[in-house]
């Protein structure tokens, strides 16, 4: 940002133009008058509406707006209206429309409306890398804090035709459009000047960190506000364990730059990758605070735990490397967790996965919110302070069951878990439990190690008998339509037991393991008599 706005010459602004809106009339009223006269010099203008899709009325008024504007064309993205937020893979697909394109129109941070918020961080995590690209920001339901104004006199009656076209909402938008323009023309003192269009100027990386820090300031201001203590409010930290997933992790980061409430931070620690985890992440997101570990046979335990002690927010975001965080999804879980008694020390939120069924997904939702005995390790907010109290997860427990155990010790401890379905996190790894010997291997130990020092004397008796009944002769069907209930971590177990080579020879040494660690989980015991407690096989 560089003081007072200025005039900016249409001439020195690039050809291949894309304008994203996050509704249909977003775009005539924030940057119609630049996309007539883009238009006017021969430019190639496209526009992209979110919430329109094929057969909807509002995306055939938008089109006969860009035919009065000159856009060359206009598509809708599907997105649902009021719910941009909740919108899976929406970076990745804005990335995708910005190929070859040199100038983006994009709704600023600063915006009040929650579609135009997402919309904004979205286009700023998918322009973050694109040095090469500028953009211009502009206000609908509030004026940007303006570097460049654009002098539409000349073509206001073209953007007051086109805002005609949308005729489902053209009885107030003449209206709002003469009003913001004139507005925005008193800040420049020029003859003849009487309608100009406002923008924040800045090129990729630059509007990345424009958004993310207004976003912050503007969610900082509102928990001050709620708590009387201007600009206070909670740090949140995502803390993210990875492992040759370059790929998936950039997704997640991604994801994370395109959150409508910024993380104030963003903690990544990579187990020794062989790939090239470490240099994109250096390369590309110099925000992360990046921990590498000197090998790779650290357990995801570990991993976590460093990533947990490493973080200095308030609260953590527990997150695995192949997730992605729809853009609403630190807003919503931040929301629900204000809202809980401080005993309530994690919100365990929506995960949606390859191969889930439909039937699944239903019960899950029917179920709604409830206190669990276990969490989503892949996508859940917890207290910081709660965590690290509990002792972490169990490093002994190496990968797998290990969100249940820490669960058993937050119980044991007057906490609570929440499942909240209101936010949703897209987990990339398909559903159920992973097939193979080593995923076979740790869920079947650490299931026993985990109850050895937390289920009451009597469910340890029933287990053998409810791992035969409720798991071991449990049909695909019941799991698929949800009847497992808070099991997470035995969804595909039988599956895995008939498909996996050596399966019974596998069972026997993490029997074996389990023995072994006998002495280590009595030292260790802790019953829970916890209302909340369950054993991992319901």
């Amino acid at each position: 940002m560089d003081g007072m706005p200025r005039l900016l010459p249409l001439d020195d602004l690039p050809r291949s133009v894309l304008v994203v809106a996050p509704h249909a009339d977003d775009e005539v009223l924030g940057c119609g008058g630049a996309v007539v006269q883009h238009a006017e010099r021969g430019d190639e203008v496209r526009v992209l509406v979110l919430t329109a899709a094929e057969g909807d009325p509002r995306l055939e008024e938008a089109r006969a707006a860009a035919r009065v504007l000159g856009a060359a064309e206009v598509a809708g993205l599907g997105c649902t209206d009021g719910a941009v937020g909740g919108e899976h893979g929406l970076v990745q697909r804005l990335q995708e429309r910005l190929e070859g394109i040199e100038l983006l129109y994009a709704p600023a941070p600063s915006e009040t409306h929650p579609d135009h918020r997402a919309a904004a961080m979205a286009c700023a995590a998918a322009a973050a890398a694109r040095t090469d690209l500028r953009v211009l920001a502009y206000g609908v339901n509030r004026a940007p804090l303006a570097n460049r104004l654009l002098d539409i006199t000349p073509v206001a009656e073209r953007k007051d035709r086109a805002l005609a076209a949308h005729r489902s909402q053209a009885a107030s938008l003449g209206q709002r459009a003469l009003d913001a323009d004139r507005a925005a023309a008193a800040d420049v003192d020029l003859p003849g000047v009487e309608r100009v269009e406002a923008f924040v100027e800045l090129d990729g990386p630059g509007f990345a960190r424009f958004a993310r820090e207004t976003a912050l300031l503007l969610q900082h201001t509102q928990a001050g506000g709620r708590t009387g203590a201007a600009g206070v409010g909670p740090r949140v930290t995502a803390v993210i364990s990875t492992w040759n997933k370059a790929g998936d992790v950039c997704a997640n980061l991604d994801g994370l730059r395109a959150q409508v409430r910024p993380f104030d931070e963003v903690v990544v620690v990579d187990n020794a990758s062989t790939d090239d985890t470490a240099e994109r992440i250096r390369a590309a997101y110099p925000e992360v605070k990046l921990v590498v570990m000197p090998h790779d046979r650290f357990g995801a335990c570990e991993t976590f735990n460093l990533g947990f002690r490493t973080a200095t927010g308030d609260l953590i975001a527990i997150l695995d490397d192949d997730v992605v965080l729809t853009p609403s999804w630190l807003e919503l879980a931040l929301e629900r967790l204000r809202q809980e008694p401080p005993s309530t020390a994690i919100v365990s939120t929506m995960i949606e996965e390859p191969g889930m069924p439909e039937s699944y997904l239903r019960a899950e939702r029917a179920r709604g919110e409830r206190y669990m005995s276990t969490f989503r390790g892949c996508a859940s907010l917890a207290r910081r302070a709660d965590v690290l109290e509990a002792g972490g997860y169990d490093e002994r427990l190496f990968i797998y069951g290990n969100e249940r155990d820490l669960t058993c010790r937050l119980l044991a401890r007057g906490k609570r878990v929440l499942q909240f379905p209101g936010a949703v996190a897209f987990h990339r790894t398909p559903f159920g439990m992973q097939m193979g010997k080593r995923s076979l291997y740790y869920h079947a130990r650490n299931a026993w190690l985990s109850m050895l020092k937390h289920a009451p004397l009597g469910d340890l008796l029933r287990m053998p008998f409810l791992v035969v009944t409720r798991v071991l002769l449990r049909g695909r069907a019941a799991e698929e339509a949800g009847e497992v209930g808070d099991a997470v971590g035995t969804i595909g177990l039988g599956r895995s037991l008939r498909e996996t080579p050596g399966a019974l020879r596998i069972l026997a040494r993490a029997g074996l393991s389990v023995l072994w660690n006998l002495p280590y989980c009595l030292r260790r015991r802790e019953v829970v008599r916890h209302p909340d407690f369950e054993l991992p096989l319901r």
